[in-house]
């Protein structure tokens, strides 16, 4: 019942999309910032941020609408992503970007917060969703699973800086626990993970925390002996 509410809701983030995408946009930002103003993509990616450091990456896994429209590619291509030293490829991309951001923001001030800038329909707005959709989508079906959230997304930098502070600070939040001695190596945790994670190993371990964890809990709920578990807790230490 869970996964169904969540993919639920996913799917209608995916109907959202076209109204909401403007407020995830990293060139409206870009372009707001040299007119001086804090977008309402300014203001979601710091709201993404701060909940990051309870919520961790839930927003991911039960509300993105970028991931939405991947998990659809999966249908066609559900190959697992395997790419993994490509993961660094979006930080380094995400540090450029918002580096510029910062320093448009630092020239074009004092700012003013303008949530709907920009915000606006018509063709233009149409094709530029149906643009980034597609880039999306593509780019997913191509490299497998998610492969958008591993490779390029400029959101999950916010959200995973967002989960380092929590765990610097010994903030408790939303994070996967484990009984490794209850697992009996079944791989059912693997197959449903849709981030491709190896979460068998990750349990054998007997620490879950993975900066790619969507907290999706597919592998809570795939487990035939309930050995993941979920709740809000401080970092784990890692087990030899």
């Amino acid at each position: 019942m869970r996964q169904k509410i969540r993919k639920g809701m996913l799917a209608y983030s995916a109907v959202l999309f076209p109204i909401t995408f403007i407020f995830l946009s990293p060139y409206i930002i870009i372009v707001s910032a040299r007119m001086g103003v804090i977008s309402g993509s300014g203001v979601m990616f710091a709201f993404l941020f701060l909940s990051s450091i309870v919520g961790s990456r839930l927003y991911c896994g039960w509300l993105c609408p970028g991931g939405a429209v991947q998990d659809m590619a999966g249908y066609a291509n559900s190959r697992p992503w395997f790419g993994r030293f490509k993961i660094r490829s979006k930080y380094i991309i995400w540090g450029i970007w918002f580096s510029v951001v910062v320093f448009l923001w630092i020239k074009n001030g004092p700012l003013e917060v303008h949530f709907f800038k920009m915000f606006n329909g018509g063709l233009a707005g149409l094709l530029v969703y149906a643009g980034v959709a597609s880039i999306i989508y593509f780019f997913s079906l191509v490299t497998g699973k998610r492969g958008m959230c591993h490779s390029i997304c400029w959101m999950a930098p916010f959200m995973v800086i967002g989960e380092k502070t929590a765990d610097l600070l010994h903030i408790p939040r939303f994070r996967l626990k484990a009984d490794s001695n209850a697992c009996i190596s079944c791989g059912q945790c693997d197959k449903k993970c849709p981030m491709s994670i190896g979460v068998q190993e990750m349990v054998r371990k007997g620490n879950m925390d993975h900066t790619e964890c969507i907290a999706c809990l597919e592998c809570v709920d795939s487990c035939p002996k309930k050995v993941i578990r979920f709740g809000v807790g401080r970092q784990q230490k890692k087990n030899s």
